[in-house]
């Protein structure tokens, strides 16, 4: 149980921090956020990552609880990059639109 709330505390903190750049924000949120917006999802990622390795450490102890922590956030990055890659990949509905 201590890998899944970790792994989902990792995601999430990966997808806000996705969330927090100008460069992503169209295609997650669908507009562009303003400065205090960005700010608060860039705190809010950091802390998931840090209440992450926080579960990791109480469950599993000092030593294997860092090393744990390093392997959740290898997987949370790839599944949030990969979910990123298929979102920009699939085609906007205002193209899907104009080819009927």
């Amino acid at each position: 149980m201590t890998h899944l709330i970790a792994i989902a505390l990792c995601i999430t903190g990966f997808a806000s921090l996705c969330a927090a750049m100008p460069r992503h924000q169209r295609m997650v949120v669908g507009r562009l956020l303003g400065d205090a917006a960005g700010f608060r999802l860039r705190l809010a990622g950091g802390a998931a990552l840090l209440l992450a390795l926080a579960v990791d450490l109480a469950g599993l102890g000092a030593a294997y609880g860092a090393i744990t922590w390093c392997g959740h956030l290898t997987v949370a990055a790839a599944l949030v990059v990969a979910r990123l890659n298929r979102a920009s990949s699939r085609p906007s509905s205002k193209h899907r639109a104009g080819d009927r």
